[in-house]
């Protein structure tokens, strides 16, 4: 089973996310937020509830594809290098993952909507792909997000 979907959002970097004793920023905050309220839309939830119906630990692992896409402008520089702008890569990914599968973020309420994200712990990511792209969209920041289920048999590699 694949689900997909798209969050109209910047990445946020956990390198500006945290200021002391891991508290998180006022703008991280505002961004969570932002990010956590997409996920009630309506087709994502559907796609949360029938992956979760779907779902047997025993058997099943996740594979997790983030895009992030982002105006030409951000990823690349005049001289057509990778601009620092752009992130680095494990810094963006780490906060979109704990917004859709921390189960921490559930039941809490933002701007009277209550919330409800994937809830599947996420040590069941046994795969793990992300890209930054140019966005499609010119001059648009978004994350299209990935999920599959695989089973956890192809876990076993041979490369060992």
């Amino acid at each position: 089973m694949i689900i997909q979907f798209t969050v109209n959002s910047k990445p946020f970097s956990v390198n500006k996310a945290y200021y002391r004793n891991r508290q998180l920023t006022k703008d991280a905050r505002k961004w969570r937020s932002t990010f956590l309220l997409q996920l009630q839309e309506a087709n994502i939830q559907k796609s949360f509830d029938e992956l979760r119906s779907k779902f047997d630990p025993k058997i099943h692992g996740i594979k997790a594809s983030y895009r992030f896409c982002m105006p030409k402008s951000i990823l690349f520089t005049k001289q057509k290098l990778i601009s620092a702008r752009s992130c680095d890569l494990t810094n963006i990914e780490k906060l979109v993952q704990d917004n859709i599968f921390d189960k921490r973020f559930n039941g809490r309420e933002i701007n009277d909507i209550l919330i409800k994200n994937l809830d599947i712990d996420d040590k069941y990511i046994t795969e793990l792909n992300s890209r930054k792209i140019v966005s499609a969209v010119k001059n648009q920041f978004y994350i299209q997000v990935r999920l599959e289920l695989v089973l956890l048999s192809t876990c076993e590699d041979h490369w060992c």
